[in-house]
């Protein structure tokens, strides 16, 4: 069975040491001619930091029909901030986002999936600076960032701020996001696809990276990482794009999230219940 998926990148510069020159601005363009090949538009979360550094790249994705979205400042977690930080560092992201492509920037995405139990005071911050959405829950228990006690399913917060909750499913025993990041790069398509078949949730949705696709890159050690940690991160790039063509083959994508039309009667949280 077919399902509908939005394909989401997060647009965010990877590098340890800047002295080094930028690779993603080259693996975004050859990412965007393969999304045209695909006839798939999708939305494009992006640190305002690297927005302003290539305003052009980010005019040229939005021109090609692609949705930009926040994706922070400067990619530092919410966990890693306070609520006054997190409100300046955000409504600088979004106003320099909102300057470049000359439209409203209505969708966010925590870095690294850091909207948590205990940053869920940022669920106000970001529908009083004007967002309409977020996707920043990964719905199960992680290393890094989760929130196991959120609906899996797109839930609305009390404020009414929608949550479009990353994709998960159980593979090898544990839960996991299967179609975004190192997972989808590691895992086999076929398993990849048939958690897509009998997945109960709606609003499926990949996120990737500029990264996940540069299989040329040298290898590098991601500051404060494990040896084991940062070559995972590494190895594994070289099928990112037919895998990604395999799935458009299997499956429809839809609209950008912006565009998209979402039920009425989905269930409304209060962070205080998570």
């Amino acid at each position: 069975m077919s399902k509908a998926i939005t394909f989401t990148l997060d647009l965010e510069d990877h590098r340890v040491n800047t002295s080094e020159p930028a690779r993603y601005p080259v693996i975004t363009e050859q990412l965007l001619n393969f999304l045209d090949t695909q006839n798939i538009k999708g939305t494009v979360f992006t640190v305002g930091k690297l927005a302003e550094q290539s305003p052009e790249l980010i005019k040229h994705i939005h021109e090609q029909g692609h949705e930009i979205a926040c994706h922070s400042y400067d990619h530092t977690p919410l966990t890693q901030q306070t609520p006054s930080e997190f409100r300046q560092h955000t409504r600088r992201a979004k106003s320099i986002l909102e300057d470049i492509i000359g439209e409203n920037v209505t969708g966010y995405r925590a870095p690294v999936f850091s909207l948590t139990k205990d940053t869920l005071w940022a669920v106000e911050i970001l529908k009083e600076l004007g967002f309409e959405y977020s996707s920043s829950i990964l719905p199960s228990s992680n290393p890094l960032h989760g929130l196991p006690t959120s609906p899996k399913k797109v839930f609305r917060w009390s404020n009414g701020l929608l949550e479009i909750p990353a994709p998960v499913g159980s593979v090898f025993g544990k839960t996991m996001p299967y179609l975004g990041g190192f997972y989808f790069r590691y895992l086999p398509f076929s398993i990849v696809n048939s958690k897509i078949k009998t997945s109960e949730q709606d609003n499926l949705w990949t996120y990737c990276h500029p990264y996940d696709f540069d299989a040329d890159e040298k290898d590098w050690r991601i500051k404060g990482a494990s040896m084991p940690v940062s070559l995972l991160l590494w190895f594994n790039r070289k099928n990112t794009f037919s895998k990604l063509e395999k799935l458009a083959k299997a499956h429809k994508f839809s609209k950008p999230f912006k565009e998209q039309t979402f039920k009425k009667d989905i269930p409304v949280i209060d962070p205080a219940t998570l």
